[in-house]
């Protein structure tokens, strides 16, 4: 019966006296690669040695596993290819890793001499940073044209798994000269995963009419973001006018009002009947005259 070794175990020999079995060991066992930036990656070197008794040749040099499209062997940087190690020799083989997601990778490095295979295991997990706000657009509301117009305070948070930076803030596009850039603290400060900037921006419309445009904040590979910008330009006389439709609707509100409190009371109108009624019987009565006794 063949029994396969794991990885760095040699196989027994076939019988009392055979020859001995080869004993090839990646050193280290296996690399784990951290986190990577998506899209960039680094390189690792691992070395192959013969630790058993017997030369060894490296018949076939492979990755397998899931992973196998994030990592890659570097030709240039590995010399295993075709080699036969003698007891005591080694060889190396350099290990890429390129993620293109936030997600954990693993597979393993193979290589396989006299029907013997030996592996190292690979890991790695790739990176981003997604820097934004916490609500897109931000909504500066309605300013009227040629006043000094509205100014809010922009918090921006990196949300990824990866430190990132923005090395310039601007407003990129779209009604530019509505919106200012007044001041911020994101330009060139590395955000790590939930650490948060702020940019302060005015609103100032040129114009009447619904404003959009884009705050960008360009960085480096995957540390850029864009914020939307959204406000509505009113024109001053416009304003003026419906301010003053706005009060004479009030004003007009408020009259039947005052008409109904100046209405006299039902009680009051009573009392003033009964008086006048009785000063009427007195006039037709003509004074009291006593009689002379």
């Amino acid at each position: 019966m063949l029994v396969v070794p794991a990885a760095g175990v040699a196989a027994p020999s076939e019988g009392e006296g055979g020859p001995p079995a080869p004993q090839l060991t990646f050193e280290p066992g296996s690399y784990d690669f951290g986190l990577q930036q998506v899209n960039r990656g680094g390189e690792a070197g691992l070395q192959l040695r013969n630790d058993g008794e017997v030369a060894a040749p490296v018949n076939l040099l492979e990755l397998v596993g899931p992973g196998t499209n994030v990592f890659w062997i570097n030709g240039s940087g590995t010399s295993c290819y075709g080699a036969i190690l003698q007891p005591g020799e080694s060889c190396w083989v350099q290990i890429g890793f390129n993620p293109n997601d936030t997600n954990v990778y693993t597979a393993q490095l193979r290589v396989s001499t006299e029907g013997t295979d030996f592996t190292a295991g690979l890991s790695g997990e790739g990176g981003r940073s997604e820097i934004g706000p916490a609500v897109d657009p931000t909504n500066f509301g309605a300013a009227v044209v040629g006043s000094a117009g509205v100014t809010r305070a922009i918090e921006v948070t990196n949300r990824g798994n990866y430190p990132g930076a923005a090395f310039i803030a601007v407003i990129a596009g779209g009604a530019i000269g509505s919106f200012h850039l007044l001041d911020e603290n994101c330009t060139g400060v590395p955000l790590g995963p939930e650490a948060s900037c702020t940019l302060l921006v005015n609103f100032q419309p040129l114009s009447s009419g619904v404003k959009t445009a884009r705050l960008g904040l360009f960085g480096d590979s995957e540390g850029g973001g864009q914020v939307t910008l959204t406000g509505i330009g009113v024109d001053a006389l416009a304003q003026a006018q419906e301010s003053s439709k706005q009060a004479s609707a009030g004003t007009a509100a408020l009259e039947p009002r005052r008409k109904h409190r100046s209405k006299p009371r039902r009680n009051q109108s009573l009392r003033h009947y009964r008086r006048s009624a009785r000063l009427d019987r007195g006039s037709v009565a003509g004074p009291l005259v006593r009689p002379i006794r």
